[in-house]
């Protein structure tokens, strides 16, 4: 299993990959175009993906150009330190599999992704 973390806070981006790498592979990267130049060479499974990059970039943005790079080859997961119902539901319309609350947690992620 290969996890793509994308999020621009650097210490956020580091806990994460620290809790994956306990338990699963995982690459991290805090910008969109590091993220695609990562993903043209390398396969993966999951995506998790901050709600925002920075004020023009969103979780959105993030899983359309990585679906126009890798088609529905992955499963796609918000991550946010709030969301309402609303959000959520809208989210899920865009395409992505489910949210995932922040901070990060290896049981968060294997109830939201339906993993072991």
């Amino acid at each position: 299993m290969q996890i793509l973390l994308v999020d621009d806070d650097p210490l956020e981006l580091f806990l994460s990959l620290k809790i994956i790498r306990t338990q699963y592979k995982a690459d991290g990267f805090k910008t969109l175009p590091e993220a695609i130049e990562w993903a043209k060479a390398n396969p993966f499974d999951i995506l998790l993906s901050d709600y925002y990059l920075d004020k023009q970039i969103s979780a959105h943005d993030v899983l359309k150009a990585l679906h126009d790079l890798k088609g529905n080859t992955f499963k796609s997961y918000v991550l946010t330190n709030y969301i309402d119902e609303t959000k959520k539901a809208e989210l899920r319309e865009l395409g992505f599999d489910g949210i995932i609350e922040k901070p990060m947690a290896i049981d968060k992620l294997k109830s939201a992704a339906g993993i072991q």
